[in-house]
């Protein structure tokens, strides 16, 4: 048994523990690789995997003493300023935790899209609402970001299967001419990300969840859906994933 916890003592987090003892079978029967991570981090004594409470009881708890305290400097002399938004690209983490800080202050609403190969050797991409408390902790915890069928949209380009959500900040509608709109709620804003091209978007066009169409009639003229074009695009290079982009909406 020490032997096994000598031998969990290599990794660098939790994180890559776990992920280093999900299989493809695993993957195979739950597809989503974000709940398989949630289980794993259950603990599984028949697999001989280590609960987090567990894993952090033999050394991680104080491997991160030791280093709280430079953290935690690190940390107060970050300098916040919103017109940096766009420079700051020193990592992936860092440039989440910029974007997040303004997120908080209500100053800008950001989508990150990712698009990875998962264990399965299966393509995944995702559209994420990243002002979410559960993006934010993991962040905090330094731990990256994966698809989950929970996403505003999910879609895995093996099975091609695709899903939507919406979440606190934003509505997805599916429009049958273009596809994929999202609406931030607090502004009424529509927006694309897909194309920058002038679009005439139909009201009609628009599919609900009750599979209906809305039409508004005004002055004799059918109401049209006026897209937002002020996103901002930023492209973030990491190696976990094949692309990272944040969208972000200057409220």
């Amino acid at each position: 048994m020490e032997k096994q916890i000598d031998n969990d003592l290599i990794y660098n987090s939790y994180e890559e523990y776990i992920r280093k003892r999900i299989t493809p079978t695993d993957l195979f029967y739950i597809e989503d690789e974000e709940l398989v991570f949630e289980i794993f981090s259950l603990g599984l004594k028949s697999r001989g995997v280590l609960s987090l409470e567990d894993f952090n009881s033999t050394y991680k708890k104080k491997k991160r003493n030791e280093k709280k305290p430079v953290k935690e400097e690190n940390k107060e002399n970050i300098l916040y300023d919103i017109n940096l938004l766009y420079s700051n690209t020193k990592d992936f983490f860092f440039t989440m935790n910029y974007h997040l800080h303004f997120c908080k202050e209500n100053k800008i609403s950001t989508i990150l899209f990712i698009r990875y190969v998962n264990k399965q050797k299966y393509e995944i991409s995702s559209y994420i609402d990243i002002n979410m408390e559960k993006v934010r902790d993991k962040i905090n915890r330094k731990k990256y970001i994966y698809a989950s069928k929970k996403d505003l949209s999910y879609y895995n380009w093996h099975n091609n299967y695709t899903c939507t959500n919406s979440s606190e900040n934003y509505e997805i509608v599916i429009n049958k001419k273009i596809g994929l709109i999202f609406k931030h709620i607090h502004t009424n804003k529509y927006f694309i990300l897909s194309s920058n091209k002038e679009l005439k978007i139909k009201l009609s066009d628009n599919i609900y969840k009750d599979h209906s169409s809305k039409t508004n009639i005004v002055d004799g003229k059918e109401e049209m859906i006026k897209l937002c074009h002020d996103i901002k695009r930023m492209e973030v290079n990491d190696s976990n994933y094949l692309q990272c982009v944040l969208y972000t909406l200057h409220l």
